[in-house]
């Protein structure tokens, strides 16, 4: 695939190809998802908010954490709710999950309404990240957490569909990012992996995993 499709396929997956860049997606990134959900210190009861799901492979590990939980997943590809709601109908099924089409820029949510947030990959493709971040902000509880994770720009900057719509950012760059819209560090980790990128070959990654507090 060439690199400005591929970009604008990760951004948003749509069409014949849409179930295959969610599947590559998923092989990507997860050992990163897995950590992140660790991270979030997943307690009974909470109401997690995830920001660009996919297809919703990593929803049941959320939600099997801990009794009561209940997850909502908003991405912007239609494609993608329809997938996450097929792949997880059981879950849907007993009203533990749901998808919905959106954009976090402006979030269908009522105010303090989630314990936890997570957002994987997605900071690249915010036009307007502080608008994004106010909203995440708005519609979590006062004492929650908020989990954002993505790729360095150290090895980023070298991939080549990155070029096409990506904006790039190291740890500095996105803890003052989160202060400046108001939220609190909580702690900043960054980890090596060698792993497979988007593009399916084999890459060294440093990736950054920021919990905040609203």
């Amino acid at each position: 695939m060439e690199s400005h499709i591929l970009a604008s396929q990760l951004r948003c997956p749509n069409g014949a190809e849409a179930s295959e860049i969610a599947q590559g997606m998923n092989e990507a990134n997860s050992v990163l998802n897995r950590k992140c959900i660790d991270l979030l210190q997943l307690r009974a009861s909470d109401s997690v908010l995830e920001v660009g799901p996919g297809n919703g492979a990593f929803v049941a590990d959320m939600i099997n954490v801990a009794d009561n939980i209940s997850y909502m997943g908003l991405d912007w590809s239609s494609e993608m709710v329809a997938e996450a709601e097929r792949l997880n109908e059981h879950l849907v099924g007993l009203g533990r999950a749901q998808f919905q089409q959106g954009n976090s820029e402006q979030l269908p949510f009522e105010p303090q309404l989630f314990d936890k947030v997570l957002a994987v990959h997605t900071l690249y493709f915010w036009e307007n990240p502080g608008d994004h971040l106010a909203e995440i902000r708005r519609v979590m509880k006062p004492d929650g957490l908020f989990c954002i994770a993505f790729g360095d720009r150290s090895f980023m900057k070298d991939l080549p569909f990155v070029p096409f719509g990506f904006a790039l950012y190291d740890q500095a760059d996105a803890c003052e990012l989160l202060r400046s819209s108001g939220f609190q560090i909580k702690n900043a980790y960054q980890y090596k992996e060698s792993g497979l990128s988007n593009t399916g070959d084999r890459v060294n990654k440093t990736i950054n995993i920021i919990i905040s507090e609203a």
